[in-house]
């Protein structure tokens, strides 16, 4: 037979693999199915019982829907109670109260689920499932984001932001309106990438004439992929092999490669400046400076330099997986809160109104750079970024906890020990027993008293809590209260063209987004 005519596989072949398919059937439906159904310890909790007895029903609203479990997952509850059975061998839980016992700190061990944890970076911080090893990487990454560290990269912080004024100042010169997401995720991408790489590796999009939609892209390609590889996390291995299938079948896979190749070849560019600076003498640190202003030394050159980590984490596939999930969540997160407060301010005059003469007040020169410290005192404008923080909750999806030798106790419900149990932050930030009429923006319920207010910010958890919560919370409350202040303090501002349709998370990608269009790049950034 001539090549050309040859068949991929013969008869025999393809019978051998229709009877391996039917095979594994008949063993899911008469063994695996009724197991999970009547059997298996999870068999007492309460759900619908297609999510017992396969994932396909968590695939069916994520793949299919689109990305609407979250959602569904509060339907479940509506009907079957504060406890419910999602997938064989998962429980989630709609209790607030239980939040501080599943998300424990210190001196309580929990584990993530493996399943759940891949995001197409196997090394990366978040990918890491073992308790000890994670607690190793998180204790290293972990020191550049403490409120010193956080201070000490401040004047990165406003130089940022003083690249960010120039663009709205060309913007009120030339009478064109500039969307927000875009602004804020070059800004993050910029500030954090520069404290990563160092200023000289990192990203410059501010210092484009034009703000870019390159980033913005290239996240919210990378978040709609990580919803599609948890599933058949093949996928993301099959995508590398060819690039030009791979952009074929998804043309938003080029944003993703991109992405990819930027933050690795920052990271090999790190990696071969500290090989040449430290040959055949100690590990030297770059001096960074800003002017005249010495700033933090970069997190990686810090990382390669310090005797105490292992030579196995300072690996460059170890450093490159780490750095792109911190690029990707360390700055679509920011950004979107960012956006979707500001929305809410300019769309709410009488907080506009308030905030705008607070900072009036505080700052009466409007050619200060206000500090930090300035901001974060002034109460009005605290109250406002935590009612933005609450209303924005853009991490949308559940994140499953295992307690591996402890058996959870919820009301009469005893939860096996090694069972995944997950809870949602988006529904407890939208808790009307909390916050009563969650949905609206009132910064007011958070002008409270020292002790009430301690209460209610037990349920301020934009990005979870415990030792496996997210690292970046004290740089994004930086950020929120510099971008915030300076702009409003500089500029009258105005929503143009946009709604509340433009700000509502109908999709779980990981972090939330929206219905396809409504954020499209409609100002013509390039």
């Amino acid at each position: 037979m001539a090549p050309s005519d040859a068949v991929p596989f013969s008869a025999k072949e393809c019978v051998y693999w229709l009877s391996l398919c039917g095979f594994a059937l008949v063993l899911y439906v008469g063994v695996v199915a009724p197991y999970r159904l009547f059997l298996s310890p999870l068999a007492k909790f309460p759900g619908p019982r297609l999510a017992a007895a396969t994932s396909l029903y968590e695939i069916y609203f994520q793949i299919v829907k689109d990305g609407k479990f979250t959602w569904h997952i509060n339907d479940l509850h509506d009907k079957y109670g504060p406890v419910v059975r999602i997938k064989p061998n998962e429980v989630h839980i709609k209790d607030p109260e239980y939040y501080n016992t599943l998300y424990a700190g210190p001196g309580k061990h929990r584990n993530k689920d493996s399943g759940f944890s891949f995001i197409t970076y196997p090394q990366s911080l978040f990918s890491t499932n073992g308790y000890e090893l994670h607690r190793m990487r998180r204790r290293v990454l972990g020191h550049f984001f403490k409120k010193k560290a956080v201070l000490e990269m401040e004047p990165l912080i406003q130089a940022n932001v003083h690249a960010l004024c120039r663009h709205f100042s060309n913007g009120l010169q030339n009478q064109k309106p500039l969307e927000l997401h875009t602004a804020y995720e070059c800004f993050a991408s910029d500030t954090l990438s520069q404290y990563a790489f160092g200023q000289q590796h990192g990203f410059h999009y501010l210092d484009q004439p034009t703000l870019s939609i390159t980033w913005k892209s290239r996240i919210t390609s990378m978040f709609s992929l990580c919803r599609l590889v948890r599933y058949f996390p093949a996928l993301s291995a099959i995508a590398r092999l060819s690039k030009p299938i791979a952009t074929l079948a998804s043309p938003s896979y080029k944003h993703v490669h991109e992405f990819e190749q930027d933050v690795r070849q920052q990271v090999r560019n790190v990696i071969k400046e500290h090989k040449k600076t430290t040959s055949n003498r100690p590990a030297a640190l770059p001096i960074e400076r800003l002017g005249s202003i010495k700033l933090p030394t970069p997190i990686y050159y810090a990382v390669l330099a310090d005797p105490t980590i292992p030579d196995s984490e300072k690996k460059s596939a170890r450093l490159e997986d780490d750095a792109l999930f911190l690029m990707m969540a360390g700055t679509d997160a920011p950004a979107q809160t960012l956006a979707i407060t500001m929305f809410h301010i300019l769309n709410t005059p009488s907080v506009y109104q308030k905030i705008k003469a607070e900072l009036f007040s505080a700052i009466p020169d409007i050619t200060t750079a206000p500090s930090f410290a300035l901001l974060n005192s002034l109460p009005y404008l605290s109250a406002t970024i935590r009612e933005g923080l609450r209303l924005s909750s853009v991490v949308t999806t559940r994140l499953p906890r295992i307690a591996p030798d402890e058996v959870l106790q919820y009301q009469r419900w005893q939860i096996p020990a090694g069972t995944p149990v997950s809870m949602s932050t988006y529904f407890i930030l939208r808790d009307p027993t909390i916050f009563p009429e969650p949905t609206k923006f009132i910064p007011e319920r958070w002008l409270l008293d020292t002790e009430d207010l301690k209460r209610l910010q037990r349920y301020l958890l934009p990005a979870s809590k415990g030792t496996l919560g997210c690292l970046g919370q004290n740089l994004n409350w930086a950020w929120m209260n510099i971008v915030i202040g300076t702009l409003l303090r500089r500029f009258d501002l105005v929503l143009y063209d946009t709604t509340e349709r433009n700000v509502e998370m109908t999709k779980d990608n990981f972090i939330g987004q929206t219905e396809d269009g409504a954020l499209e790049d409609e100002f013509n950034y390039e």
